[in-house]
């Protein structure tokens, strides 16, 4: 396959990744099991990557070891296709990413680095859980939304709707898709971005028998007809006459009428931007530099000729080059062998190898213009979220240069295990390459116990963490699992006064704690000096008396995260706990000070300030939604409740009911195989973050 990739890009898309105009960048989304991965074997196999006989059932971007043995997919996969439309050739970057909560990271990385989302839904499951989880996202990132109505034939065939009930079925998933997107867009872009076949954003069919009916679809039928188009009446034609091919049972036909690739690719060509029209918008979304600058022009243009600017998208180690890299190269040209600097780490670097993912195959390529994805291999020391720029432009730069804001994740880590190696004579072997792996996903934390030599391995779920230690096995990390424990947090519940301590030859500090929140940026209060972002914590300074490129910079960095580390009320870990420093005296240039003079009087008021601010002590929760038969209600209604959940509603929907409950964390390992073994598979279910509860008053939330 390696070769039948090579060939493609060289032959097909070496030309086309400097036409900007005809770029689309796209990340696949969906609820898990709706069908997004085998929704992507018929694209690919649309541009000859693949035999259309096993497509929608090879799950080609599903190439993980484990992805294949467990039918999941636990990572976000790329590759480049070759679209034509109108009589151009397009290219057409494609992201598919998890639908596992547990894996949610992946699909927030993705959306950074596309302009468009392939919302995939199945027509009878509907919204779900996890469906307004991965929109919700998109929205935040500004990502424009088409829909596939995906899994028509269940309709037809399980259910054996009329081709009218189907149309009906159908037009109420779309109505619901568009009553999700006014939750989280304003008006003038809800106007623009809501799905419908006259836009060309609205596509349906069946991505396990490869056939699809859109905007064009519609027309055609309509082609020569002296009456005025109409779409409603054209659709319910072609559903009837696709419900007479299932009863049939000679639906392989529809692949070759209505092909599902043509559908779908052609959707994303027609309603999503290209990179030169969405970064106008995009840009200011997540980079608060000048955009008058030279920079700032040439971000908001995606010019290929400003500075070279990319921004982080996944990491993987590398045994032969360190790391690989992925990026959006969202400035600029990104040229082989050019010296990089990461704006987190300072670090500069040249790149061993760039080039395109195609699956689990890398393309070199001598350079990658603005508006592309890439691979960098031969970085060290980089992490999702970081922005790396070309260093010559860097030094020619006459302004400070602001790196990205940092991805907000919609899960962190809520369990965690104690780790210790299957053969103890490997203890001090493992550290090292456990801390490498997890600085490879954004969802995992590794801790190591100074005092007692414990190591914790914390992440966003039961599953997540199991998947992590299959694949360190993998890397020869042979690790044995401690029962899990629930991660809980403190936080506080009103604003902390400003609080005064010094030492009185060296420091003083006077300190102010506050609640997070993202409609207050910290850059907007002060001069931001450490953030956390798996807390959503941070600290600044107003008093404009400490260097922020001297060691007082970073011992207050070091006593800030101790702070995020020791919680005041039993130890755990803070969230959402931000640090402004309104006053500072300091006198770092004697020769006999230590971080400590400097640090002691800045965690005793912080501590203060903090429990002035009433801290308690969270739990993390989850929200479920379940859909089974009517005669599994009961049993799973019991499961839940035995696990301490609150039920909200039960409702009919469609032929399904559909359970809306919470349970703590703490009593879900085990869940899925309850749910599973109980209702022999019938239901299916979603889940996302819950939100954090007081332990002591499980009633009251803390998003």
């Amino acid at each position: 396959m390696s070769h039948l990739y090579k060939k493609f890009v060289k032959e097909r898309v070496t030309d086309l990744v400097s036409q900007t105009e005809n770029i689309r960048n796209v990340t696949i989304i969906a609820h898990i099991d709706h069908g997004k991965t085998t929704l992507s074997d018929s694209l690919i196999a649309a541009s000859g990557l693949l035999s259309k006989d096993i497509a929608a059932s090879a799950r080609l971007l599903d190439y993980d070891l484990i992805e294949q043995q467990r039918g999941i997919t636990i990572k976000a996969s790329g590759i480049s296709l070759v679209h034509a439309f109108d009589g151009k050739d397009h290219l057409i970057n494609l992201v598919d990413t998890p639908g596992h909560i547990d894996f949610s990271s992946h699909v927030t990385r993705g959306l950074r680095l596309t302009d468009g989302a392939v919302i995939v839904v199945d027509s009878i499951e509907g919204i779900m859980v996890q469906t307004e989880t991965v929109t919700r996202q998109a929205m935040m990132e500004l990502v424009r939304p088409i829909l596939f109505v995906n899994k028509v034939d269940r309709l037809l065939r399980e259910r054996r709707l009329s081709g009218r009930k189907t149309a009906e079925e159908i037009n109420k998933v779309v109505r619901e898709f568009n009553a999700m997107l006014g939750k989280y867009l304003d008006d003038e872009r809800l106007e623009e971005w809501e799905v419908s076949f006259s836009k060309g954003s609205l596509s349906v069919g069946s991505a396990i028998d490869k056939w699809g009916i859109d905007l064009d679809t519609l027309k055609d039928r309509t082609e020569g007809s002296d009456e005025p188009v109409d779409l409603g009446n054209a659709f319910l034609s072609i559903l009837e006459e696709i419900e007479e091919v299932y009863k049939a049972e000679s639906q392989k036909d529809l692949a070759a009428q209505f092909p599902v690739a043509r559908v779908v690719l052609d959707s994303v060509v027609r309603a999503i931007p290209n990179p030169k029209i969405a970064q106008v918008y995009r840009v200011p979304m997540f980079w608060d530099g000048n955009p008058d600058s030279e920079i700032g022009k040439s971000l908001m243009q995606c010019s290929d000729k400003g500075p070279c600017i990319c921004m982080v998208g996944d990491v993987q180690p590398d045994r032969h080059a360190s790391t690989v890299t992925a990026v959006r190269v969202f400035s600029g040209t990104l040229v082989r062998a050019k010296p990089l600097m990461n704006l987190r780490t300072r670090e500069q670097r040249k790149s061993l190898q760039i080039g395109m993912h195609m699956s689990k195959t890398r393309v070199d390529l001598s350079q990658v213009p603005a508006g592309n994805l890439a691979f960098i291999t031969g970085l060290r020391d980089v992490a999702v979220g970081d922005t790396l720029i070309d260093v010559e432009d860097y030094e020619k730069s006459k302004e400070p240069i602001h790196p990205m804001s940092a991805l907000q994740y919609p899960t962190e880590p809520v369990v965690t295990y104690t780790i210790e190696p299957k053969n103890l004579a490997e203890l001090g072997n493992i550290q090292e390459p456990i801390e490498a792996y997890v600085k490879t996903d954004p969802a995992l934390e590794f801790e190591l116990n100074p005092e007692t030599g414990e190591m914790l391995l914390s992440g966003a779920g039961e599953l997540h963490i199991e998947i992590s230690v299959e694949k360190l096995t993998r890397q020869g990390i042979q690790i044995i699992l401690g029962q899990p424990m629930v991660l809980l947090k403190e936080q506080l519940t009103t604003e902390g006064s400003s609080c005064s301590s010094e030492n009185e030859s060296v420091s003083s500090f006077t300190v102010r704690a506050t609640i997070t929140s993202e409609e207050t940026p910290p850059e907007t209060l002060g001069t931001v000096i450490d953030q956390d972002p798996r807390s959503a914590s941070w600290i600044v300074d107003t008093s404009n008396k400490i260097n922020q490129y001297g060691d007082e910079a970073e011992w207050i960095k070091e006593a800030f995260r101790t702070i995020i580390r020791n919680g005041p009320v039993s130890g755990e870990r803070m969230r959402r706990v931000g640090l402004v420093i309104e006053r500072a005296t300091l006198k770092s240039e004697a020769p006999e000070t230590s971080w400590r003079d400097i640090t002691q009087p800045l965690l005793e008021a912080a501590r203060e300030s903090v429990l002035s601010g009433t801290p308690v002590v969270l739990e993390p929760w989850i929200h479920l939604e379940i859909s089974a038969p009517e005669e599994h209600v009961g049993t799973l209604s019991a499961i839940l409740s035995k696990r301490k959940g609150q039920v909200f509603e039960i409702n009919s929907d469609r032929s399904l009911y559909r359970i809306d409950a919470e349970i703590p964390v703490r009593e879900s390992f085990g869940l899925a195989n309850e749910i599973r073994t109980s209702t022999s598979g019938w239901a299916t279910w979603g889940a996302q973050a819950g939100g954090f509860r007081d332990t002591k008053k499980s009633e009251v939330r803390y998003d």
